[in-house]
C-alpha cells in the first residue's frame, strides 16, 4: 500500500501545502498499518484478517484559530481532492470559532526517519508454529503481526517518519475448571525456542491452577508483583499522574512528590526512554522529545511530562510531551533480586502475575484500586501452595514504590502495547518485578 511509504506522504503533503494562504499553516499526522489479525480459541484459528489501513489527522491553523479533521489515506489523487475540499470548508467554519490563547503554531522540528524493519518469518510460519506448540492445550487469544507507521509533516518543513515491524501473541491457557493463565509473547525477532519456553512456563502455572483456590482474608501481605503486573501499575500512572497540566489544574496524583513533601524509595527510578524503539520520539505536532527523560530518580521528583500547550498556558518549560501527557515508552530501573530467589525472598505471601480493573481510588493522594487476575498464588516458606480467589486491593504509589518497596528484580520484561481499537497501538513498557513488604487488600 502506497500509504506505508514515506514518499507517498511527502508528495500528498506538498500538494496540500501549495493550497495554503499567507496566514495559514498545516500539520499532517499519519497513522497506518499492514496487519495480520488472528483470533485463536482452543488452539485453532477462529478468525483471520489481513488489514491495510491509513488515516490522516490534519490540524489547520489560520491566524490564531485552529481546527482539526481526519480523512482516510490511500496515496491516490482523490485524497488530495478531499483534503483541499476540507480545508476550504474549514476557512468558513473557522470564522465562527474563538481564538485559541494557548495555540501551538507549527514550527520546524527537524527531519528524521526511523525504520525498525527486522526480518520476520512469513505469517503462516509463525502462526503454524504457535498452533503446533499449543496443540495439546486450550489456548485462546490474539496473534498479530505486521508493519505500523506513525509520521508527521508540516507546512514549515518539518518531517518525521517512524515505521516498525513486530508481532505479539496475547494469550491465555485454560484448564478444565476454566481457570486461566495469561501471558504475552512479543517482539520484532522471531525465536521459536523462546516461544516454547514461554508456553511451557504458562503450562506449569496452569497445572498449579488445578489446586483448590485459597480464600485470602483482607489485610496486609508481603507480595511479589511480576513485571506484567508492574506494567499495569504504570498504565494507571499515565492517567494524570505524570502530567504537568493535570497537576497545574489540581488533578494530579503526585503533588506531594512534586512539592518535595514526600519521597519514594531510593531504589525506584522511572524514565521515559525511547531507546526501546517501540514508539516514535516525536509527538502529534512533530516535536521531538528527549531520548531519555528522568521522571523520578532514586525516589525523588525530576520531571513531569509537559506538552508545549501546557507550557504556553502555565508559563513553564516544555519537554515535548504528547498533548495527553501520558507515558509512551516508560522504563523502571532494575534492582538486585534474582529470578531464582523470588519465592525464597517472598517467603510467605502472595505471588501476583497480573492485575486488572485498575483505577484511582483517591487521585490526590496517589491511591489506586484494582483486582488480582489469572495466575496469582499463595506462597508459604518460599513454595507455591495454591491459587487464590480474586482479591481487590487499595494501595498508594508512595507505599508500593516507597516505604514498602523491598527490592526490584535484576531483570526487566518488555510489554508492547497490544491495543487494537481502530488501529494497532505503538509503545510499550519495560518493567522489573517488585517485592513489597506491605500490600493492602480490601475485599
Amino acid at each position: 500500500m502506497e500509504a506505508l511509504n514515506s514518499s507517498a506522504l511527502e508528495i500528498f503533503s506538498q500538494k496540500i501545502f501549495n493550497e495554503l494562504l499567507a496566514d495559514e499553516a498545516l500539520t499532517i499526522s499519519l497513522s497506518a498499518e499492514e496487519t495480520l489479525f488472528t483470533r485463536l480459541s482452543k488452539a485453532k484459528v477462529r478468525q483471520i484478517t489481513n488489514l491495510i489501513q491509513a488515516f490522516l489527522d490534519l490540524t489547520f491553523v489560520k491566524g490564531n484559530k485552529t481546527l482539526s479533521f481526519t480523512i482516510p489515506f490511500r496515496g491516490v489523487e482523490e485524497d488530495v481532492i478531499l483534503a483541499v475540499k476540507k480545508i476550504r470548508e474549514s476557512r468558513t467554519w473557522m470564522e465562527k470559532l474563538p481564538e485559541d490563547p494557548y495555540l501551538v503554531r507549527p514550527a520546524f522540528y527537524g527531519v528524521t526517519k526511523e525504520e525498525n524493519l527486522h526480518s520476520l518469518p512469513k505469517n503462516e510460519e509463525m502462526l503454524n508454529g504457535i498452533l503446533d506448540y499449543a496443540n495439546h492445550v486450550d489456548l485462546a487469544g490474539v496473534f498479530s503481526s505486521g508493519d505500523v507507521v506513525r509520521a508527521t509533516i508540516n507546512s514549515v518543513g518539518q518531517f518525521h517518519w517512524f515505521k516498525t515491524r513486530n508481532f505479539y501473541l496475547d494469550y491465555s491457557l485454560y484448564n478444565e475448571k476454566q481457570k486461566a493463565v495469561k501471558s504475552l509473547f512479543a517482539g520484532n525477532e522471531w525465536d521459536a525456542n523462546a516461544l516454547r519456553v514461554n508456553l511451557k512456563e504458562s503450562e506449569d502455572k496452569l497445572k498449579m491452577m488445578d489446586r483448590e483456590s485459597k480464600k485470602i482474608e483482607r489485610g496486609s501481605y508481603r507480595v511479589y508483583l511480576a513485571p506484567s503486573a508492574v506494567s499495569e501499575l504504570l498504565g494507571t500512572l499515565s492517567w494524570g499522574g505524570v502530567s504537568m497540566g493535570e497537576h497545574k489544574r489540581g488533578n494530579g496524583s503526585l503533588r506531594d512528590l512534586w512539592e518535595g513533601k514526600k519521597k519514594m524509595s531510593p531504589k525506584f527510578s522511572l524514565t521515559e526512554d525511547f531507546s526501546l524503539g517501540m514508539s516514535p520520539r516525536f509527538n502529534e505536532k512533530g516535536e521531538v522529545s528527549p531520548s531519555v527523560l528522568p521522571l523520578i530518580e532514586k525516589g525523588e521528583f525530576k520531571n513531569f511530562l509537559t506538552s508545549t500547550r501546557t507550557a504556553n498556558e502555565y508559563k513553564v518549560e516544555s519537554n515535548m510531551a504528547a498533548d495527553w501527557e501520558g507515558l509512551r515508552s516508560p522504563v523502571i530501573a532494575t534492582g538486585t533480586l534474582a529470578r531464582d530467589q523470588i519465592l525464597k525472598e517472598l517467603g510467605t505471601g502472595l505471588y501476583l502475575s497480573d492485575l486488572h480493573y485498575l483505577n484511582w481510588s483517591d487521585r490526590e493522594t496517589a491511591r489506586l484500586t484494582g483486582m488480582t487476575r489469572y495466575a496469582c498464588f499463595w506462597v508459604e516458606n518460599g513454595e507455591i501452595k495454591s491459587p487464590i480467589q480474586d482479591l481487590r486491593f487499595d494501595e498508594s504509589y508512595y507505599n508500593l514504590f516507597g516505604d514498602s518497596l523491598v527490592d526490584l528484580t535484576n531483570f526487566a520484561e518488555i510489554s508492547p502495547s497490544t491495543g487494537s481499537y481502530f488501529q494497532r497501538d505503538v509503545g510499550g513498557t519495560k518493567t522489573p518485578g517488585i517485592l513489597v513488604s506491605d500490600f493492602k487488600f480490601t475485599l
